[in-house]
């Protein structure tokens, strides 16, 4: 390796470092800028390879919060991903699980796909798989989402994380995100310059050659939404000098949560981290982050496939806990509680759609039980 190309990886690692660290797009703005990056848009290039792909992104979710949801079900994917990977075979093949069932039965062995099968213990190691972080500010703080699965190469991440409306997931059965479009959703909630920082490192046990030559480096870019003289709308570029995705090498990175309130301390050392800067999550959960966050996402995602670990990073709260595992509404009910539920319930059914069945769930709430559930 040349003297240039060593310094090149080393600068990478030192803005990426920054960048992940970084908790408002302000100080994001000021790092780009010492760079020569912000304001050379010769050094971006448009998300999804479509200059017209504002119109796409802006019309994926209607709130913060399902936004956010997609994020994390992508991560969760991701973790199975790799455990399929890591038996050696093939996410598309008849080999591979055909639900999100039997993925759980087969990789982790959860009784019939269900979290509530398995012991608070055996939940708190899952959850440390995927996990998301809040930081910066009470207002509009920066959340992030690492998972320790699949991971994407550098040479691979436009053709992933940063591709748009491409079927990398629609032949694979196990997985719940199918189009490709989902991710985006979150962009139209990232504070002013709509930024995200994405970071991810290829598992190592299950580098293939689709992964290019690249694949035991980190890449990272920052996603922006950028107004160009001449274009009739803005559109989302990232960020790609010489049109390359940045990349460094480094066995581990110092990026996970420690103690309340380091938000930084542990190490990464292979994955994918996505942060979204000053997110307008909403007026009602802006608090702590195991609280109303906590509940609503319990909502919005009632039977996740893996438990995820929820963890407030935010200087100035208040609270018994600042770290807190979500497993979904039906575990929440199932496990902790069950006693606020009618005799008999929970209880199912199904109906048939042409040539689908489709599960149904029901519970009966006693009397005036039901609004800490519903609230947000």
């Amino acid at each position: 390796m040349t003297l240039d190309k060593k310094n090149k990886l080393l600068r990478n690692k030192e803005l990426a470092l920054k960048l992940s660290m970084a908790d408002s797009e302000k100080k994001v703005v000021t790092i780009l800028k010492s760079h020569g990056y912000w304001e050379d848009l010769s050094c971006w290039k448009f998300y999804g390879n479509n200059e017209n792909n504002y119109s796409v992104i802006g019309a994926q979710q209607s709130s913060s919060d399902t936004a956010i949801r997609e994020q994390i079900i992508n991560s969760v994917d991701a973790v199975l991903m790799k455990e399929v990977q890591l038996r050696g075979i093939d996410p598309k093949s008849k080999q591979a699980p055909n639900s999100v069932k039997e993925a759980l039965h087969s990789l982790f062995g959860i009784e019939n796909g269900d979290l509530s099968n398995i012991t608070k213990s055996e939940r708190m190691k899952l959850a440390l798989n995927v996990m998301l972080i809040a930081t910066g500010n009470k207002i509009n703080p920066c959340y992030t989402v690492i998972d320790k699965g699949e991971g994407q190469s550098p040479d691979r991440m436009p053709d992933t994380l940063l591709s748009l409306s491409k079927s990398n997931k629609l032949k694979i059965q196990f997985v719940q995100g199918k189009h490709n479009m989902g991710r985006t959703g979150v962009f139209p909630y990232c504070g002013n310059e709509r930024m995200q920082f994405v970071l991810s490192k290829r598992c190592p046990k299950i580098i293939s050659e689709i992964d290019g030559r690249n694949a035991n480096k980190w890449g990272f870019t920052i996603i922006r939404r950028v107004h160009i003289k001449g274009m009739r709308s803005s559109a989302y570029m990232y960020l790609a000098p010489n049109g390359e995705i940045p990349m460094f090498e480094a066995e581990k990175l110092p990026i996970l949560p420690d103690k309340y309130p380091n938000a930084y301390g542990k190490n990464l050392e292979y994955g994918t981290f996505i942060k979204h800067y000053n997110y307008n999550i909403g007026s009602g959960l802006r608090s702590n982050s195991t609280l109303d966050l906590w509940r609503r996402l319990c909502l919005l995602i009632p039977n996740i496939a893996l438990p995820i670990r929820l963890v407030e990073s935010r200087a100035g709260f208040k609270g018994h806990s600042y770290s807190k595992n979500m497993n979904g509404l039906s575990v929440r009910l199932n496990d902790n509680d069950r006693d606020h539920l009618e005799k008999g319930y929970p209880t199912s059914s199904a109906v048939r759609l042409e040539d689908n069945v489709l599960p149904i769930s029901i519970y009966a709430f006693k009397r005036n039980k039901y609004s800490e559930y519903s609230k947000n």
